[in-house]
């Protein structure tokens, strides 16, 4: 049908040009009879109009409902193409050429023709995705898209829109409203094509294009575009209190969630909470997805209802990440306290089994934080272990080596301390404190009984209360939550794992036969090379570079400390560093032990007699593990 098409145009194009044969000073009523032949009359008002305004004094033909257009004998042509029959269409013009020597169709026919292939050339690039060749082939066909329908200049549009040449996009659709061929719907119909591929900036100027009364039927889709540009934060867009008062009206009404919740998150920008609230369940309620619950949880967090927040988020936990993570760290705020609030058993399994699940090395690090500032050092070193081989960031490591040391696990300290030697100064200075430390205050306080408090903290105990110490928040063991899982655990032969690996520090490197490595490591035994941690790029100077020991050359070959460090530089601006810096700005110290001064050059430690350059060459310095 296409091919056929092709070819009558093709014989056409041996014809006068339309343009070239027309009068000057006369109209060219050629799509006025077009449309009124194929009895759009909508169009043929639009058009009729158009030519009123060029034209002054000029009226619409008599017989234009009654003629035929075209020229004698045509009018078996016109009924194949009114009837879409392009192929039998094709065939009759190419058999009435040879049979006809010299003659050609009317020019009202070569123009109808010509219309029906590029409106099938470039619907059926649409059609088929073809974003990319509909735009080239538009751009060089650019009046022709302009005079042609609705569909066409819909299609190239969109074309526009999808290949980054909104600009082009913009000009096409200003053009056909500003000839105003367009009637009343399809100027509406154009404007909300324009919302899905121009920014709402645009699709303004393309209202402004016409009478205001038009697009009464569509306020409430342009006050929805408005909404979306405000969310997605586009410059210069706002939504006038008269407007929101109409899309409310309908949201109020309509049975779609996702109407709601566009009034709930457009609330919650502008941070009225309680409108938030209360869109954000209308939503819910009319069968919202997790995104929506997403922002319910945010805004129970916001106003105070945490425990709220904390059972929305786990409730909506598997259909998106996200209310997974908020579920984390809505409970890591208070399990990482210093002195932590008592937490139900309950809270802690599901958790626990969450954590668990999805190998989340924050919420395990906040249950050992929990379990350790509560005493419950054996709970604590389990889910540290956990943490350092999921997540090793520096706080949780550090907590790992103070779990060890309270658990007397020397060796296993001294190890981990090792391991990141040249990370973590933290983690280093922990051989210059005392290993005794300053008392916690889960060893200090007296026997405290609780009793569960209610209101707006809803979900903790009180530790002052005479009601009995059941619930006193222990935390349970990793294995513990394991076992207790419905599913069993998978058949695996003990012989393939686990199996024993080594566990260096890929920073480390063995010392190079320098003056300096000679003078801290000459009374070590001969055999194995020890391994030195090499210097890692934003990080600072280790504990020990103050006595006159020095790491390897960094990777970039830096012999010198990064200042700031890392962990010391500003956080980007959005970014989950930036929240937790924040958030560490804003809450107590997470109950971590506070490292001593270190001692200065040659001052004994906490430990006995030994100088701190005698203590690294004793404990920080091993040799690889065989």
């Amino acid at each position: 049908m296409r091919a056929a098409l092709i070819l009558a145009v093709a014989l056409l194009a041996g014809a006068p040009a339309i343009a070239g044969t027309a009068d000057a000073a006369k109209p060219d009523e050629t799509a006025l009879r077009y449309y009124a032949s194929q009895h759009q009359r909508a169009r043929v008002e639009a058009e009729t109009e158009r030519l009123r305004r060029r034209y002054p004094g000029w009226q619409p033909p008599a017989d234009l409902w009654t003629a035929r257009a075209g020229g004698e004998d045509e009018d078996g042509l016109w009924d194949l193409l009114a009837a879409g029959r392009d192929a039998d269409l094709g065939t009759a013009l190419v058999t009435r050429a040879k049979a006809e020597p010299g003659w050609k169709p009317s020019a009202a026919l070569q123009a109808a023709v010509a219309a029906r292939a590029l409106r099938q050339s470039c619907l059926s690039l649409a059609r088929t995705g073809r974003w990319a060749e509909l735009a080239i082939f538009s751009a060089g066909r650019r009046s022709e898209i302009e005079a042609a329908d609705a569909e066409v200049v819909w299609a190239a549009a969109e074309a526009y829109g999808r290949t980054e040449r909104q600009g082009l996009a913009l000009d096409l659709l200003r053009a056909v409203l500003t000839a105003g061929r367009f009637g009343p719907e399809e100027r509406r119909v154009s404007l909300l094509r324009a919302m899905q591929i121009l920014p709402m900036s645009d699709v303004d100027q393309l209202a402004a294009l016409g009478p205001a009364r038009d697009l009464d039927a569509i306020r409430v889709d342009l006050v929805r575009g408005r909404i979306g540009a405000v969310l997605h934060d586009e410059a210069g867009q706002s939504v006038p209190p008269e407007d929101l008062a109409v899309f409310q009206a309908y949201a109020e009404t309509a049975p779609d969630p996702d109407q709601a919740a566009l009034v709930a998150w457009l609330a919650f920008k502008r941070h009225d909470l309680p409108t938030a609230l209360t869109w954000f369940k209308r939503a819910i309620a009319r069968g919202g997805d997790a995104m929506v619950a997403h922002g319910l949880a945010h805004t129970l967090r916001l106003l105070g209802l945490r425990r709220d927040a904390e059972d929305v988020a786990y409730a909506w936990r598997e259909p998106l990440v996200n209310n997974t993570l908020l579920f984390i760290d809505l409970l890591e705020a208070d399990l990482t306290q210093e002195d932590p609030p008592a937490i139900e058993p309950e809270r802690l399994k599901r958790y626990a089994e969450v954590t668990l699940a999805t190998a989340s090395g924050e919420g395990a690090q906040a249950l050992a934080w929990y379990a350790y500032n509560r005493c419950q050092f054996d709970t604590a070193l389990s889910w540290f272990r956990r943490a350092v081989a999921w997540f090793p960031k520096e706080a949780t490591v550090y907590g790992y080596a103070l779990s060890l040391r309270r658990m007397h696990q020397e060796r296993t300290f001294l190890d981990v301390v090792n391991r990141y030697d040249g990370l973590f100064p933290r983690v280093v200075s922990l051989l210059f404190q005392s290993a005794v430390g300053r008392p916690m205050s889960c060893e200090t306080a007296p026997t405290r009984v609780a009793r569960t408090v209610t209101g707006p903290v809803s979900g903790y105990l009180d530790l002052a209360s005479p009601v009995g110490a059941a619930k006193s928040g222990r935390v349970p063991q990793p294995d513990e939550v394991i076992a207790n899982r419905a599913s069993a655990a998978p058949v695996i032969r003990r012989s393939d794992f686990p199996v024993a690996v080594l566990m260096e520090n890929d920073l480390r490197a063995a010392p190079t036969n320098s003056p300096v490595a000679d003078a801290h490591w000459s009374d070590r035994p001969r055999g194995r090379p020890p391994t030195v941690a090499r210097r890692v790029p934003g990080i600072g100077p280790m504990p020990y570079e103050r006595y006159g020991f020095s790491l390897l050359p960094a990777w970039n070959g830096a012999e010198q400390a990064s200042q700031p460090s890392a962990a010391e530089s500003p956080a980007p601006r959005g970014t989950l560093w930036a929240d937790e810096r924040a958030a560490q700005a804003d809450e107590p110290a997470r109950g971590q032990v506070q490292a001593p001064t270190i001692p200065e050059r040659g001052a004994p430690t906490t430990t006995g007699s030994i100088g701190a350059p005698q203590v690294m060459r004793n404990q920080i310095v091993r040799e690889k593990a065989p």
